[in-house]
């Protein structure tokens, strides 16, 4: 398991067999083992997930690589998006969100596809694609977290991320969408 970390692309022959969409269809593993796709042009995913092979079949033009491993392989003719942080709440996340929301963006308006990735597609993946939501599509955070966790269940933004999100949010609307309580792990959303 170790040593397949430092080859984030290479085929695992253990990983259930895939669709067409890239997702698996095993479905008790789907959200853990596939690349998940949020929207026709948006795709979230650990980097385990991601083969040469599936980011050819799914057309994908342009990779945010959140994963922060050293000497990952790269897919020619992908554009690349570098997202050098650790999946740690004192991590400044926040500094990427206009840059990484405007290449996924480019993406979407040249006609390609962007895959946002990180080691297993549940903190930094997760919060660039909820943050992508909120300014290009003006979603509260809530309703992107709430959108997103529906195609990936397992999201679960750490909560510096979660607090630099909501500080966006408040500077951005002047209000937020979603509350932490002390010792959560994830928000709790009230309507």
């Amino acid at each position: 398991m170790f040593a397949e970390l430092k080859k984030p692309f290479s085929d695992i022959k253990m990983r259930p067999k895939s669709n067409a969409k890239g997702l698996t269809s095993d479905t008790s593993k789907s959200k853990f083992y596939s690349i998940c796709e949020i929207r026709p042009y948006l795709f979230i995913a650990g980097c385990m997930d991601v083969s040469h092979k599936k980011i050819r079949e799914l057309r994908i033009t342009h990779i945010v690589d959140a994963a922060n491993i050293s000497e990952t392989q790269r897919t020619p003719n992908v554009q690349y998006l570098e997202v050098n942080i650790n999946d740690d709440e004192r991590e400044d996340i926040k500094k990427h969100f206009i840059e990484a929301a405007a290449f996924i963006k480019k993406a979407k308006e040249s006609g390609g596809k962007a895959l946002v990735y990180c080691a297993a597609g549940i903190s930094r993946s997760a919060s660039i694609c909820i943050i992508y939501l909120a300014i290009e599509e003006n979603m509260t955070i809530k309703d992107a977290y709430i959108e997103i966790e529906k195609v990936r269940p397992i999201i679960c933004p750490n909560l510096g991320f979660w607090r630099q999100m909501i500080n966006y949010e408040i500077e951005k609307r002047g209000e937020t969408s979603v509350n932490l309580l002390n010792g959560m792990r994830r928000p709790i959303f009230y309507d």
